[in-house]
């Protein structure tokens, strides 16, 4: 009996496993199939063709074998000279650039700004205020360095000069403050104009007298009087054509104009006075000499 419940666990064994085998061939055979139906055939959807351009045949000029010279100073033919530049249009030269030039010189300096003295000044008085007609006033000729002493209504030839009138004036301020002013009218006898002269201060001539120079050229010297409300003048030196534009007393400076030519623009500077040719200092009343000629002292009244 037991050999036969084996025979049936065989028999069993054998056909479950036939039909798994059967199993396994039938999915494989249906997935063959699944695929073979997504592939696409290169005869469904042929390629366009793409036409192949034929270019035309162009011909080459050919440089002679060996190395070409780019100049007589490119002095290597293989290799490039040891140190290369650009030049001013942005092309390799192997000659160095030219330092940029300095630009051309004004031509003129400010060497001096005067404004003379008038001819004749007033250095003081001897007398009383209550007579003032009977004061002894000191006057300074410039031009001769001499001392004048003359009286209200006296002449002097040499000076050229006559005191007309001379007054003495006193100002009080904040009732403590006393200024004592003294004036001298004079007939210049060479303009025959009337001048008011002080002792308090210096009378200077309308004009201011410039005098330029040059760096370049020490033969140049320009000596120029004008008057500081109209400073409009021309002057020329080997270094061109300039104009005097303004004339600043306070700061002693001067505008000028160097007029353009072919060459150049005009330009426009603003000269200050230069110390390369000093002049001495005008003298100043304290220093002025105290000698005096015949005529002074045959005019001294005491």
């Amino acid at each position: 009996m037991k050999k036969i419940y084996d025979k049936l666990l065989l028999l069993l064994a054998v056909l479950a496993l036939i039909g798994g085998v059967f199993f396994y061939f039938a999915k494989s055979q249906a997935a063959m199939q699944q695929q073979s139906a997504l592939i696409v055939q290169p005869g469904d959807k042929p390629y366009q063709a793409v036409p192949v351009p034929n270019p035309a045949a162009k011909d080459a000029a050919w440089p002679e074998p060996g190395p070409q010279s780019s100049g007589p100073n490119w002095v290597y033919d293989v290799f490039t000279p040891p140190k290369i530049y650009l030049d001013a249009d942005g092309n390799f030269t192997p000659v160095p650039p030219k330092p940029p030039e300095p630009p051309e010189p004004f031509g003129i300096y400010l060497a001096e700004m005067q404004r003379k003295l008038f001819r004749i000044q007033m250095q003081g008085y001897s007398g009383s205020r209550e007579k003032p007609e009977e004061a002894a006033i000191f006057f300074f000729d410039e031009e001769r360095q001499l001392r004048v002493t003359l009286r209200p209504g006296q002449t002097n030839e040499a000076a050229g000069m006559e005191v007309i009138d001379f007054k003495i004036d006193r100002r009080i301020y904040n009732s403590s403050n006393v200024e004592v002013i003294a004036t001298a009218t004079i007939l210049d006898k060479r303009t025959g104009q009337e001048v008011k002269l002080r002792d308090t201060e210096r009378l200077y001539e309308p004009g201011v007298t410039l005098v330029f120079r040059s760096e370049q050229d020490s033969s140049v010297e320009v000596e120029l009087l004008v008057e500081p409300t109209k400073p409009q003048t021309a002057f020329e030196t080997p270094a061109g054509k300039f104009v005097l534009q303004e004339i600043n007393l306070e700061a002693s400076t001067v505008t000028v104009e160097k007029q353009a030519t072919e060459e150049r623009e005009s330009e426009i500077k603003t000269l200050t006075i230069s110390n390369l040719n000093p002049t001495p200092a005008p003298l100043t009343p304290d220093a002025l000499p105290a000698s005096s000629d015949e005529d002074s002292a045959a005019n001294f009244i005491f």
